[in-house]
Order: structure tokens, then sequence, then C-alpha cells
């Protein structure tokens, strides 16, 4: 074998043309090649339709493997025409994006929201202004609430959103000046991220985003007081809007994160801080230039100004002391720390931690200015105070069940877990008996350098918050992995043992299956034990939080939303149950953009609609129950939205159009036919439970994985701790987060996690099944995520990427090749996925698949058949876009065959650290490149021997075997199997385009 690979090097070294050679530059048009390559993908589809054993993917594959290894083709001429591609996804996306978003004129968006508004303020019947105190209970509550959290799916560089969003702003400027710019900009960027992509990098975003729907919000507030100024002129005054919450996660989300110390989290709070007083001064001073200087309230404005700044400066003094890097000298740093914090502490008195002087201020000059615009602009930054507070966003926090539990585990002698039912009940009264007996303890920035508990410390965190920063808005504590009663208990004592219980909004997070199953019965534990009935009550809302991300892949997309549903019904009839009327429901969905993640890719109404249904909604009212819906925007996909005030405009239309201008769906089926309902996503969750157990489908996610993606978030994508022993394996999916799992189904063309299980399910009684579909809104829109699914999912494109790792296609190859060399090649790489042992597993994931889609399929067509649309295919994607995702996949494969090529040349070395040739090679074939080389350039060193031009006085033909350079392998193998990745890897930001969100 060794004279094998030595004998193939040579020869290769010799004879073979080096595609990646030169400048990248190509003589062949991208668009001329794109149709060639477009008219050839047509043939090889003809033929595959005679031939069932043929894949057209695979054939065009070979054929554009072929034109690089002969020279016909460059990697420069794939790298443009996969940059086409990309742009030409790119734009399509941006098209997607301008429909999804519904009406984008500013002008048309403002009207719509007056509409609502003046809807608000009349009679439906009569069209007579309803009574003030009526209006006034509508705008002053709090209808919906906006998240903004740091997921990974940062996958478009900044400039990149800006086009995008821009392109989308104007639909109908297609082949005009500005859009034909826009896309040239588009087609002279790299589609990818920027570097570094770390938490200052996703809060920097974040804080772009918020301020956007910041002042879009003003506007809202701003047509609220127009429409009151009309109706009640002596009155309108006295309103203070609310209608809509913005909070933010970015920097305080400790769930799975250890790289986030609390001081970055204290920072990232002051920035924030800075930046929301920056815009109420930026007001005030704009005020004070538009008002004479004996307007009345000119003196009030002074004040308020003077007060404002002074803030500012305090909190931008304190921000490099928590942005500072503790590890370089942390003696020093204590030192400074305790100097900063004996000057908070000691200026507590005049500090400014609640809004309340600055709009008694407010109120004073409202009264007293007599013009009435000046009036209105005091009203606005009067309700933006109210509502926001002295942050930009509202504070959430998040920590998972077991970092609480261990909190407490030592007081109460806990060895078992919670919902263990040998010691459940004996647990509870632990803690009920801890939460009686709990004091509120002080503590200061020292105490939180000593506290080694995560839980404690992020309570600790939260009190010094609430002293120094805001003391009037509450800061939501999220708890994932939240099963049982108990843990709401270890929250409640915690916020009692550091004071902090009455601006503390404990809310679990309802997402794994046991979780999504006893939400409820977890409500009821808790509200059983008077200490938390109390909070509460206190509070006057019960908070919770619903995940789509987890629950989507675990049960499936859409037995998660129902579920979820199911959820949140269930928990609203306990609170009526218990007597809790006056208790309002607050419900946090954290969806994504992309529709692996609760994302409805029919439009942003559909979006909302998909996880706040309207039947639901009727639901609550006829309980008694008040709710407010809060929804998160994720990471870079959810950023995306709000690049733009005027995007960012369409989407506070869109949500306000959902509080407040509810549908009638009428009397849906879906709620009548309970029991199929229950069983048909019964079957969808058995499937997905099934197949996530099944040692097949660890390996489908495992194959490439997620080297097929750029980094695209500061977070780790993997659980697991990831080592070099041997080849890489992905023992279970819950290895992976919910994020890069959909996005690898998504880039190997098979969106599982949303039509897995579908086909099971219809097969139980195919003709209910669709009578439902035909007659019932709630499951058609159900139903719309499975069509847009299946559109984008292709059994062809997958079966591919599994033919990579089938050592029968390689050898099948070499036989028919006439050149030896090559055919050795192709030998090695059998040879090496023989060894990896993927493929018997990953055919086994085929298959489970295939049988469960033709089902899907054949149902589809049925429903096509039967509501009279045209032919009787499956709903599909159309042929342009069909086109450039398989002109897509087949370069993509043809580029990892090249890198297979690369990897099995190789040189041989001493193993070393349990690292040897073949655990390399299986790296590489997983396209681990990043890793596979930092190793080999430690193992092949180039040498550059400097001899400093000394004269030893005499001549030397020797050089040393450990001074050899390894130059020629890094030229000709390691650095083209570095371009080939990156590559690859820019061919998933085109995938991405075409799926919308990355996820």
């Amino acid at each position: 074998m060794a004279a094998r690979i030595k004998r193939v090097r040579g020869d290769l070294e010799r004879r073979r043309p080096d595609p990646t050679a030169g400048d990248g530059a190509s003589a062949a048009d991208p668009d001329a090649l794109i149709e060639g390559l477009a008219g050839e993908l047509a043939g090889l589809r003809a033929a595959s339709e005679e031939d069932p054993f043929s894949s057209p993917i695979q054939l065009l594959a070979l054929r554009l493997r072929r034109r690089l290894d002969l020279g016909e083709l460059t990697l420069g001429a794939v790298e443009a025409l996969v940059q086409r591609l990309t742009v030409r996804s790119f734009v399509r996306r941006s098209e997607r994006l301008s429909a999804w978003l519904g009406a984008v004129r500013p002008e048309a968006n403002l009207e719509r929201l007056r509409a609502l508004i003046g809807q608000l303020a009349r009679d439906p019947d009569t069209g007579q202004p309803v009574a003030f105190e009526r209006f006034r209970e509508v705008v002053e509550r709090e209808h919906f609430g906006v998240v903004f959290t740091a997921h990974p799916t940062f996958s478009l560089a900044r400039e990149l959103q800006e086009i995008l969003i821009g392109l989308a702003l104007e639909p109908e400027a297609a082949g005009a000046p500005r859009a034909a710019e826009l896309t040239a900009r588009a087609e002279a960027l790299e589609h990818k991220p920027d570097q570094p992509l770390d938490l200052a990098e996703e809060h920097a975003q974040s804080l772009h985003a918020i301020q956007n729907l910041l002042r879009v919000i003003r506007r809202l507030y701003g047509l609220v007081f127009d429409v009151a100024a009309e109706l009640w002129p002596e009155r309108w005054m006295e309103l203070e809007p609310r209608l809509v919450t913005v909070a933010s996660w970015v920097g305080y989300d400790l769930d799975g994160r250890s790289d986030i110390p609390w001081t970055l989290t204290f920072e990232k709070r002051l920035k924030v801080q800075v930046l929301q007083l920056r815009r109420y001064r930026q007001e005030v001073l704009r005020l004070r230039r538009s008002l004479a200087k004996d307007a009345p309230s000119a003196d009030l404005l002074e004040l308020l100004d003077a007060r404002l700044a002074l803030a500012i400066k305090q909190a931008e003094d304190e921000i490099p002391v928590f942005a500072a890097d503790a590890g370089t000298d942390p003696k020093a740093w204590r030192r400074q720390l305790a100097r900063a914090a004996r000057t908070m502490h000691d200026g507590r008195a005049s500090r400014l931690t609640s809004t309340t002087g600055l709009t008694e201020l407010l109120e004073r000059a409202i009264r007293l200015e007599t013009d009435h615009a000046a009036r209105l602009d005091l009203a606005v930054l009067r309700a933006e105070m109210a509502t926001h507070g002295l942050g930009l966003a509202r504070t959430h926090t998040r920590i998972n069940a077991r970092q609480l539990h261990n909190a407490v585990r030592k007081l109460i002698g806990m060895d078992h877990a919670p919902d263990d039912p040998s010691f459940r009940l004996s647990y509870l009264n632990a803690i009920s008996g801890l939460i009686d007996e709990a004091s509120a303890e002080t503590i200061n920035f020292g105490s939180l350098l000593a506290e080694k508990a995560t839980a404690r410390r992020v309570f600790m965190i939260i009190a010094q918050m609430l002293k120094y920063l805001d003391a009037d808005q509450p800061i939501r504590f999220l708890i994932a992995e939240c099963e049982t009663g108990f843990t709401l208990l270890t929250a409640l004592y915690l916020a009692r043992l550091f004071g902090v219980e009455d601006k503390v909004e404990i809310s679990p997070l309802f997402e794994t299956r046991v979780g999504l199953e006893q939400g409820p019965r977890v409500i009821a534990e808790a509200l059983r034990v008077p200490a938390f009935r109390d909070y509460v009550r206190r509070h006057g809302r019960l908070y919770v939080q619903t995940g789509y991300s987890d629950a989507g892949r675990y049960v499936g997309q859409i037995a998660a939303a129902h579920a979820i549903e199911r959820l949140r019904r269930g928990i609203a009839r306990e609170l009526a149950y218990q007597d809790l009327h006056e208790i309002e429901l607050v419900i946090f969905d954290t969806h994504g953009e992309s529709i692996g993640r609760g994302g409805h890719p029919a439009s942003l109404a559909d979006r909302l609609a998909y996880l706040d249904p309207p039947a639901t909604r009727a639901e609550f009212a006829r309980l008694g129950i008040a709710a407010k819906q809060e929804v998160t925007f994720q990471g870079g996909d959810g950023y995306l939205l709000f690049v733009r005030e005027e995007s960012a405009l369409a989407v506070l239309t869109r949500i306000m159009e959902h509080v407040l201008d509810r549908p009638d769906e009428g009397d849906d089926p879906f709620y009548r036919e309970a029991d199929y309902v229950q069983e048909f996503f019964a079957v969808i969750h058995r499937f997905n439970a099934r197949i996530m157990d099944d040692p097949a489908y660890g390996a489908l996610l495992g194959a490439l994985g997620a080297n097929l993606l750029e980094r695209s978030g500061s977070r780790p994508l993997k659980r697991q701790h990831d080592s070099w022993q041997g080849q890489i394996s992905l023992e279970h999916p819950s290895q992976l987060r919910a994020i890069p799992h959909n996005a690898i189904l998504q880039q190997m063309g098979f969106l599982a996690n949303t039509i897995g299980g579908l086909g099971e399910a219809v097969a139980k009684d195919p003709e209910r099944f669709q009578r439902l579909y035909e007659e019932s809104p709630r499951f058609r829109r159900l139903m719309t995520m499975v069509e847009h699914a299946f559109m984008y999912s292709d059994l062809v494109v997958l079966k591919a990427y599994i033919d990579l790792f089938d050592p029968g296609v390689w050898l099948t190859r070499a036989s028919r090749r006439g050149d030896e060399p090559r055919a050795e090649e192709l030998i090695l790489i059998a040879g090496a996925v023989e060894k990896a042992g993927l493929h018997n597993r990953l055919a086994r994931a085929w298959r489970i698949l295939i049988r469960d889609y033709m089902a899907l399929a054949a149902a589809l067509r049925e429903h096509r058949r039967r509501t009279r649309q045209s032919g009787a295919e499956p709903i599909a994607v159309d042929a342009e876009a069909r086109d450039v995702m398989h002109l897509l996949h087949a370069s993509r494969i043809a580029l990892i065959q090249g890198l297979y090529a690369h990897a099995v040349r190789l040189p041989d070395f001493s193993p070393r650290h349990d690292l040897n040739r073949e655990s390399l090679i299986a790296r590489l074939l997983q396209l681990d490149v990043d890793t596979a080389l930092m190793q080999l350039a430690d193992i092949f060193p180039i040498l550059e021997i400097d001899d400093e031009g000394l004269d030893f006085g005499e001549p030397a033909t020797y050089a040393s075997v450990e001074n050899q350079s390894y130059a020629l392998e890094h030229a000709q193998i390691f650095q083209p199997m570095g371009r080939l990745h990156g590559l690859i890897r820019r061919i998933s930001g085109a995938v991405i385009h075409n799926i919308g969100a990355l996820g």
C-alpha cells in the first residue's frame, strides 16, 4: 500500500494539471457556463427518467470533476460560477423577503398604523369615538414583546445584510439603477459572515437592530397621540401608550455557555444604558433647538439635559472597568474594580436609577408648553421612558435547570432528580421551607468575584443591575429545560435570598418532550405552593417561554407547533381552574426565521398566526385570561429585518395588525376533530423520536456535519467534546445544537425536521387528512410549512452526498478509467471511505426517509388533484430555482471529490498523540479541513533557515533531514485543500439564500 501511495503521488505530480493554479481568473463567462451546464443537466435528468439508478447530480458532478482534472476548467472558473449562482439566489431571496414582509413603503405602513389606532378610537358599529378611558386601557397595555437573541445565524456580513434588505425594500425597482447597483455590490462580495464573529459583534448588531425598532415605535406613539388629540383635545396628554416592548438577552444568556463572565454581562448592560440615555438626550436637545429660548418648557428641558448628561458620563466611565481583561493582572484589576465599586456605592444617591424624576420633569413641561407640536414630542418621550426605562431594551437572563438545582443541592440534601417520584414531595417541601425562611442578603461586587455557582451569580448580577442601573424595569429570568415545579421554586428562593423577587420575572422554558407534555402540571405544582402563588399575584403575571428549535427536531416542527399550542391552552386553563383570572399570561415564543425553527415562509403575518393562533386567542378570551405575546428575532437572520428603519416599520406594522386587527377564522374543524389531530401529530412525534435514536440518523448528520458551514456565531455548535481519537463520530443528534442540526439537513438537501413523519401520519387515515387539509385554516397553515420544506427537499441531492461514502461508487469509477494513476487514486479513496464505515448507516437513513417522503408526495399530489390545481405533480420550486440548486450541489460534490483526491495524497508520518495519517484522512473525508490543516502545518512545517549570513570558512553540501522544508506538500496538497474547502463553504451560503435562513 505504501508503494502504491508513493507511485500515485509521484505520477500525479508529474502529470496532473493543477486546477487550483493561477490567480483564480478564468476566461469562461459564468453566465455561458451556467447555461451550458443547465443544458447538460436537462439531458441528464431526461436520461435518468429511464434509468432509476442514475443520478443527474452525480453525473454532472463527475463531468465537472473530469474537466477540472484535465485542466479544461479552472477552479477560478468554478469560483466565478458559484459566485454568479450565489448572487442569483441572493436576488431571489430579496424578492421573497419583500413579499414576506408585506407592504414595505413607509407611507403605506404609517397610514395602516394610523388606521389601526383609529379603529381602536371609534365604535365599529356607529363610527363614534369610544370613551377615552376605554381607548386609554387598550393603548396603555403591553400587547406584544420583541426579544433579540444571539442565536448563531449570522451567515451574512453586515454589508450584505444592508444590500439584501435594500433590494427587498425596492421590489418595484428591479432593473432600475439602484437595484442594479446593489446587485453589483453583492456580486463583488463573498457571501459569508464578518470575522471575528464574537459576542461583541453580535451585541453591536443587536443594538443597531434595537435602535431602528425603537425609532419606529416612537413614530407609532406619535400616531396614537395624533389620533387622540383629534378626538379628545383636552385629555390626550394624559396618555402613556405602551403597546410594544423590546428586550434582549445578548450577553445575558448563560445557558450552555461558560465564556461570558459576569463582568462582561454588566458591561453589555452598561452599554445598553448609555445608548438609551443618549437617545433621550438627543431628543431633548432637538426639542431645545426647535423651541424659543423663552419657551415655557425651556428651563425644564435644560435641567433634563443636564441630568441625562451626568448619567451618561457616569456610565461611560464605568464601562472600561467591567470591560477590562481581568486575566492580564488580576490583582490590579480587582483593585480597580473595588475603586469603581466604592465610587458607585458612594454616589448612589445621585445616580439615575429610575425614570420617575425624568418623567415628572416631562409632565411639568407638557403642562407648561403651549406649542402643540412640542407638547406632542414631549408626550412621546415620556411614553418611551415609561415603556423602555433607562435601558435600550429590557433584560432577559437565561440559565438551565441543572445550574439552578446545583445552587441548592447541598442545602436540601438533594441526591436524586427533583422529579424522582420517591423524593419529589420531600424536595418540594424542603425548597418551600427554604423560601419561607429566606431573608434578603446584602451583596457587593466582591460577592460576585467570590461566588462560583452560576445560578447564584446570575441573581447577584440582577441585584446589582437593579441597584445601580434601573430599579424600575423588571428583569426576566428564563430557565431552560424546566420540567418540574421544584425548579421554579428554587428560582423563587434565590430571588428572595438576594432581595429581587419583586423585580424578577421567573419563566420556565418548555421545549423538551417532557416540558411540552408536562408544562401545565409544572405550573400547577408551583402554584400550589403559597409562596409562589403570592409571588405570581404580586407581579400580576405568569411568565412562560416555549421553544421551537429543540422541540422541532425532537418531535418534528409541525408536531412541536401543535404541542406548543396545547401547552398554551393547558396553562391558561390551569390559571382559570385556580381562579387566577386577574393574572396575565405572558408567552415568550423563541422561534426563528428558518422553517426549521418555526419561521413560517408564507408571510410575516402567517409567522405570527403560526405561533399565536386566532383560535387560541379566542380560547384565552373565553376563559377570561389576558395574554401578552412575545417573540424572538434570532441572530443575524432576525436582525436582518431591522437593518433599516423602513423594514423595521414593516415588521412593526405586521405585529400591530396581528395584535389589533385579529381575523376570525370561524369554526375550525382542526379543533373539533381533536382525537384525529392528536393521533396525527403523535405519529409524527413517534417517527422523529425513533429516527433521532437511530444510529443511522446520527451518522447522516455527522458525515459532513457542520464542516459544510461557515462559523455563524460566538456560541459553540457542538455540545460534546470533540477529540482526536480516530475518526469523527456523532453518537446522537443531541450532541449538536438545533440550528446546526437543521442547517446540516438543509445543506444536504432534505429538511427532515419539518417533513419527517408526515408520510406515516397521512397513511393513518388519508381521507380524513385530505378533508382537514381542505377545510381547516389552522391545519392548512401548518401544511404550508410542510409544502415549503417539501419544495426544498430533494432525495436525489441527498443520495448524491451519501454516495460520496460508498466505496463501491469509487471502485466502479476506477474500473472505468483508462488512466492508471487516476484509477489508483480512486482505489485509494475507496479504501479510505471503506475504512470510515459510514455508508451502510447512511444508506439506511436514506431508506427510512425515502419511504416516508414517497407517502407524503402521494398525499400532496392527491391534494392538488382534489383542489383542482393544475397537474398532479408534487409541489416543487420553479425550474430556474431547481437548476440553480442542482448546479450548486453538483459543483460542491465535484469540489469534495477533488478534496478527497488531495487527502489520499497526504505524505506518511510517524504517529503522534493518537494522530496518524489514517485519522487525518478520516477527518478530511468529513471535511474537518481547518483542524486537519492546522495539524499538517505542525507536522510538515515550511522552514526558513536563517544562518545570519555567517561565514564558517569551509563549504558544506549536507542539509539535515530534520530541517527539511515541506513547501511542495503545502503548495500541491495542503493549500489546494484549504481553497477547495473555502469554496465548498461559500456554496453553503448560496444554499442558505435559497432556503431563506440558516438552520
